[in-house]
């Protein structure tokens, strides 16, 4: 009996490689290179699933949240809105006015007869709507039925017009009703400046020499010139030239305790002749206002009469004194008059104001109380440099 011959199977090199290789490593361990294979834990993928469901569930709950809040405040903030909604005005039409009746028809009249009166002709008559009298209101009957209505009737029946004017409110008097009126300030809007090339603003300071002394004793003029020129308020051009006349005048006298006096300039004239009114405040060198100057307080025509007086006085007294256990003969007659005319020398002469002296020479300044527009002399004409 013949064996059919197998075939030997074909055998694959690298499978045979690696399962001698997994022999060697069974044989021998495993070596340092060789890294073994972590297998995941059980319940590993479940868990990332869970945890994936979980981070959705929260993003949609945040998303529905939010769309629900902003949903909310809108209703909120819609109910919350009142609207001032006037009703709308409902006119009623006109009543109609009443139409007249047809005329009745009327019968041909019979002739008349001689003895007997013609009657009238028949009449179209009219239909007047009936007029009721409205009764007057709550407010009508109280104003009927107060005292006031009988003060008034009584009035006019005295015959005593009735006034139509109000009574004047009451003001209030007294040393805090002053303090307490409120302060009420005007608004005030800004303007634009013209050409600030002829334009010389308020509060410029424009240096002065004075030319004529003053004195403080009688009212009068001064005089002052500028030493040097001033300019425009943009600082191009020169307005008023090195020079220039300042005349003003004294306000009032000193009084007692003052030390400064007030001066008034009224007008300046330029070299070229260009004049123009100031009215602007006098200061000091540094713009401390009015002028200060040496005092002279008159000590001694106050008070000299009256100590010259008194010392005459003093000598009578002495020699009566010395001379009282001689013979002698008192004057007391004349002590009582001396001391009446001393009260009257006092008197005269005690009110003497003290006198301010301001040499010529002396350095002051002009406070420009208003803008001074110097455009209608002026014109600025270009040069070739």
């Amino acid at each position: 009996m013949k064996w059919p011959l197998r075939r030997p199977a074909a055998i694959d090199a690298v499978d045979e490689l690696e399962r001698s290789a997994a022999d060697d490593i069974g044989a021998r361990g495993p070596g340092f290179t060789d890294t073994p294979r972590r297998t995941p834990p059980r319940g590993a993928k479940a868990f990332m699933l869970l945890l994936m469901v979980i981070v959705v569930g929260a993003l949609g709950g945040l998303t529905w949240r939010a769309l629900h809040t902003a949903e909310g405040k809108k209703k909120s903030a819609d109910a919350a809105r009142v609207e001032n909604v006037l009703p709308r005005l409902k006119l009623q039409p006109p009543a109609p006015a009443p139409t007249a009746p047809p005329p009745e028809p009327t019968s041909p009249a019979p002739d008349p007869e001689p003895s007997k009166e013609a009657d009238p002709p028949s009449r179209a008559f009219w239909t007047v709507p009936e007029v009721t009298a409205s009764l007057p209101d709550m407010v009508q009957q109280r104003r009927l039925s107060s005292p006031l209505a009988g003060e008034r009737e009584g009035r006019q029946q005295n015959g005593a017009e009735p006034s139509n004017s109000a009574p004047p409110p009451a003001v209030d008097s007294g040393p805090m009703a002053d303090g307490l009126q409120p302060l009420r300030l005007t608004g005030s809007s800004a303007r634009l400046l013209p050409d600030r090339n002829y334009l010389l603003t308020q509060g410029a300071m424009i240096d002065c020499v004075m030319q004529t002394r003053l004195v403080s004793a009688q009212a009068g003029m001064v005089t002052c010139h500028t030493p040097r020129e001033v300019r425009s308020a943009n600082g191009r051009v020169v307005l008023i030239d090195a020079g220039t006349l300042f005349v003003g005048y004294q306000r009032g006298s000193l009084s007692q305790g003052q030390r400064r006096i007030g001066v008034v300039w009224s007008r300046m004239e330029t070299p070229n002749g260009v004049a123009i009114e100031l009215d602007s405040p006098g200061t000091g060198p540094l713009g401390e206002a009015g002028l200060d100057g040496a005092i002279d307080s008159h000590f001694w025509e106050r008070f000299g009469g009256a100590v010259m007086i008194s010392l005459i006085d003093d000598f009578g007294n002495w020699v009566s004194e010395r001379n009282r256990n001689g013979d002698s003969i008192r004057f007391d007659s004349t002590g009582d008059a001396a001391a009446g005319a001393v009260e009257k020398v006092l008197e005269n002469s005690i009110n003497i104001p003290p006198t301010l002296y301001k040499n010529q020479a002396e350095r002051i300044g002009v406070f420009v109380a208003r803008d001074l527009d110097f455009s209608s002399v002026y014109q600025l004409v270009p040069t070739n440099r």
